[in-house]
C-alpha cells in the first residue's frame, strides 16, 4: 500500500493519483497547454501520442504503488475537469523530495499551483516520516513558479547554473526549500 493517499483535497481542486483511465483528460489538458508547457517542461517538447502518454500513466501508477514517486492530476471541484498535474519526487538526495506542478493554460491565475504544492507539502511531512525537507526547483525566468514557493513559506536555498535544454531556460535556476522544522502546519 502506498504511503501517500490516493486523493488530496486542496480547496477548489482535488489531487487524484495518476491512473491509466485518465488518459483522455490528460491528453486534452496537455493539448490546450502545450505552448506554455513547452517553455518549462522537458517532457512537453511535442504533443505525446496516446500510447506514449498511456505508458507514462502506467509507469506512474506503478511508481505510486511502490513509493518511488507520487504523481497526481488536479481536478477542478466545480467542473470535474482536469486542471493540471503535480508530483512529489524523491530525487534530491536522502531526506528530501522535490515538488513539481503545472496548470492547464486556461486555468492559470486561480491559485491551483499553490494549492497543489501546499497539499503535496503537507502530505509529504504527514506521511513520509523520514523526509526532512521538500524542495521546489525552477528556472529563474519562471516567476510564477517562484511566487508559489514564496507564498508557501519556502526559503530560497540557492541559485545554480543549469543546462539550457528548452526554450524557457535561462541557464540559471532557483532551489527553494522548506524543512520539516519550519513547516507552517
Amino acid at each position: 500500500m502506498a504511503q501517500l493517499p490516493e486523493r488530496l483535497p486542496a480547496g477548489a481542486i482535488e489531487l487524484c493519483r495518476w491512473r491509466p483511465e485518465q488518459l483522455d483528460d490528460v491528453l486534452a489538458a496537455i493539448a490546450v497547454s502545450l505552448t506554455e508547457l513547452h517553455r518549462w517542461m522537458p517532457w512537453a517538447q511535442r504533443m505525446p501520442s496516446a500510447p506514449e502518454q498511456l505508458a507514462v500513466l502506467e509507469a506512474g501508477e506503478l511508481n505510486f504503488d511502490t513509493d518511488r514517486e507520487w504523481n497526481y492530476v488536479l481536478y477542478e471541484i466545480d467542473t470535474g475537469e482536469l486542471a493540471g498535474g503535480a508530483g512529489l519526487h524523491p530525487r534530491v538526495g536522502p531526506g528530501g523530495a522535490e515538488i513539481g506542478y503545472w496548470v492547464r493554460s486556461d486555468r492559470t491565475g486561480r491559485g491551483y499551483a499553490t494549492s497543489a504544492a501546499r497539499a503535496l507539502t503537507e502530505a509529504a511531512f504527514t506521511y513520509l516520516h523520514d523526509l526532512e525537507r521538500v524542495e521546489i526547483h525552477m528556472d529563474q525566468a519562471n516567476g510564477a513558479s517562484a511566487a508559489v514557493a514564496r507564498k508557501l513559506g519556502y526559503r530560497l536555498d540557492r541559485e545554480e547554473d543549469r543546462m539550457i535544454e528548452i526554450s524557457g531556460d535561462s541557464g540559471r535556476g532557483y532551489v527553494w526549500v522548506l524543512e520539516r522544522s519550519s513547516d507552517p502546519q
